[in-house]
């Protein structure tokens, strides 16, 4: 049985930084368990998962409402190593957040997914998500 851990001590975020980073390149790791810590305090969930003592899957999640949807459960961050793909962690992940999701009481679980990572697109059309809308962006 895998072991989903929530990464509560500094150590346990650090651990998932290189997974995070390869979804995130842009994140410093200096910076790393500050800006976890900060997003923690907003509601911030980092999960985790490890095979043979190195962290292979991570996701971040939120739970708040809006409008559109009512309470939802949002991944911020779904990320797996490249040598761990395939092997169903980010699976198992999902239905993890499904259950945080139903025992949350929320509506709904949204993400957001870049346009060209069809691997994960392929994931959430198997996860039985659609696709219900686009997302805009104006950087300040």
């Amino acid at each position: 049985m895998t072991n989903i851990q929530i990464a509560n001590s500094d150590d346990d975020i650090v651990s998932c930084w290189e997974t995070m980073s390869l979804l995130r390149p842009m994140l410093q790791r200096d910076g790393f368990v500050k800006q976890i810590r900060d997003m923690q305090r907003e509601g911030y969930v980092l999960l985790f998962i490890r095979d043979q003592h190195v962290v292979v899957s991570v996701a971040g999640y939120r739970i708040f409402p809006m409008l559109h949807c009512g309470k939802m459960l949002y991944i911020d961050d779904l990320s797996t190593l490249q040598g761990s793909r395939g092997k169903g962690y980010a699976s198992i992940l999902l239905a993890h957040l499904y259950t945080v999701a139903k025992q949350e009481n929320c509506q709904s679980i949204q993400l957001d997914s870049g346009p060209t990572r069809t691997t994960a697109h392929r994931l959430y059309l198997q996860q039985n998500f659609i696709i219900s809308a686009f997302h805009f962006s104006r950087m300040l």
